[in-house]
């Protein structure tokens, strides 16, 4: 067991003030947007709107898609800052804050001072990583309960404190409450097979762990809110959490999430870039030394777990495998440590750092394109494409301090630039593009008492930003009898509709704007 140094204090300060500045960097600075984020924002809106802890409801409807646990987080939120994007992403950025630190302080603990520092740069420098902390989603509590459950297993594990089994238990009840039932079917599968690699699997084991009085503890935590939202639905909420969002997620494509098994690895690289171009190094190291340090098999095993879990799922989502980032970090920081003492070959670096140095020269150009061609309404703002120029920058960099045998130094401007990425990110890039967003543009034609219906399809984003539910038509005659009653109301829609049902109503269009990265339009008209 490693001890604690009084000169070790100021790393975890190091450590708290880079991961405050990179999850809360501009937090409000732009609006729910995204359709999960919008969604999810409202249904916790809604509920402080309804005082009324155990039904989700999304304008006005049952929402069976996730547990409660965010909304009741965003919900005090809302109470103590108001209504606002800032409130909605605040406890998303504390548990990102919070799963950087106890990444750094576990790590430290089993590996040392050198591996926590190690695993918590490669962390902070996952730009996409640390852009699902800026999120109003689930994922950034999922994301924590279940690394620090794991991490207290490991602690458990190793030196048998009471507190460790209690705080493992406790976290996986609320990983339940977080998103449902992966929050405890996961790490029982990675511990599970941890234990039988470890040839550790046996009664004297099992005893020590307790599983049935821990799994007592963690229903306990989680089961009455679903016994209650059962009770309070008729069942219904059970049946669409339960059926359609988790078994069906698993057997089908859900909302043309899908994809061969190599996406799920696609994702991975692309939420811990940049280090993600050492994940196979990481990976083989660990395996390496799997014998000799058992929180590598540990991290190895959870990795593995995660990633083909995900990889047979038919529904695939970037965000579904980031439970297991933490122990990835681990993995990757364990190949870099390795390399800093010149306990290996440098040439699997060099390899790595040509391919990132490739791709990141080619992502301003790319993103320049993009915002030029495939985003037409985003060439007011393509300039903001510009910022990626940073990667590129640094991974220059770190190829010329290569050159000069300045390993540490060449790390150092991979990450540093990255970290730089992520705060022009949040504080320039998002705040420019979404100025071409439909939703802001319409904040100059609706607000919150304007008469509005929506027919057919529109942005989830409009409810939480101007704090109102929206009746929904599906038939024409629908809205025909709302404007009828309200002759200057306004009709949110999507173009495709517009050409099917509207094209011999007098009208007189407001707003025509193409969602950003989406495949619809969003149109507002009133009659003429």
């Amino acid at each position: 067991m490693s001890t604690y140094f009084p000169n070790e204090k100021i790393y975890y300060f190091i450590v708290l003030l880079l991961a405050c500045v990179l999850c809360f960097v501009n937090l409000g600075g732009h609006p729910i947007y995204i359709l999960d984020e919008a969604k999810n924002a409202e249904a916790a809106r809604e509920m402080l709107l309804n005082q009324d802890w155990i039904t989700p409801t999304f304008n006005g409807e049952l929402r069976t898609d996730k547990p409660p646990l965010h909304y009741w987080f965003m919900k005090v939120s809302y109470e103590i800052f108001g209504v606002n994007a800032f409130s909605a992403r605040f406890f998303s950025a504390v548990f990102g804050v919070l799963t950087i630190l106890t990444t750094f302080h576990y790590t430290r603990k089993f590996m040392g001072l050198k591996m926590g520092l190690m695993a918590a740069f490669v962390f902070l420098s996952a730009i996409f990583f640390v852009q699902e902390f800026h999120l109003a989603v689930p994922d950034p509590y999922l994301i924590f309960f279940v690394s620090f459950g794991l991490f207290q297993f490991f602690d458990f594990y190793r030196y048998r404190k009471k507190l460790a089994w209690f705080l493992f238990y406790s976290s996986l009840g609320l990983g339940i409450l977080a998103k449902g039932p992966v929050a405890i079917a996961l790490p029982g599968i990675s511990i599970f097979i941890f234990l039988l690699m470890n040839k550790d699997f046996n009664w004297k084991s099992i005893l020590a762990i307790n599983p049935f009085l821990g799994l007592i503890l963690s229903f306990a935590i989680a089961a009455p809110w679903y016994y209650l939202v059962h009770q309070a639905t008729n069942g219904a909420y059970t049946e669409g959490f339960f059926f359609e969002h988790n078994f069906q997620r698993f057997s089908g494509e859900m909302e043309g999430h899908g994809g061969l098994p190599f996406v799920t690895w696609a994702f991975v690289l692309l939420g811990l870039l940049p280090f993600s171009f050492f994940i196979i190094q990481g990976l083989v190291q660990g395996w390496k030394k799997r014998k000799t340090d058992e929180y590598l098999l540990f991290s190895w095993v959870i990795a593995a777990v995660f990633i083909v879990f995900f990889s047979i799922s038919q529904t695939k989502l970037p965000n579904y495998p980031m439970p297991s980032y933490p122990f990835i970090v681990v993995l990757i920081g364990f190949y870099l440590a390795q390399l800093l003492e010149g306990n290996l070959p440098l040439k699997g670096y060099k390899i790595s750092l040509w391919v990132w140095l490739v791709i990141s020269i080619l992502m301003p150009i790319g993103g320049f394109i993009a915002f030029t061609l495939a985003e037409k309404q985003l060439e007011p703002v393509r300039f903001v494409s510009l910022s990626l120029i940073v990667l590129p920058i640094g991974s220059i960099l770190a190829m010329i301090f290569l050159k000069r045998n300045q390993l540490k130094q060449s790390l150092a401007s991979i990450g540093i630039s990255s970290m730089i990425m992520t705060i022009l990110l949040f504080s320039w890039v998002y705040p420019n593009l979404l100025t071409q967003s439909p939703l802001v543009m319409a904040k100059g034609i609706l607000d919150s008492n304007s008469k509005t219906i929506v027919y057919k399809g529109y942005d989830p984003a409009f409810l939480f930003n101007f704090e109102r539910n929206l009746p929904i038509a599906d038939t024409k005659e629908e809205v025909l009898k709302f404007l009828a009653e309200n002759p200057t109301g306004n009709v949110i829609t999507k173009e495709k509709f517009i050409e099917q049902d509207w094209q011999d109503f007098p009208m007189e269009i407001q707003l025509k704007q193409k969602a950003i990265f989406e495949n619809y339009t969003i149109v507002i008209f009133k009659p003429k």
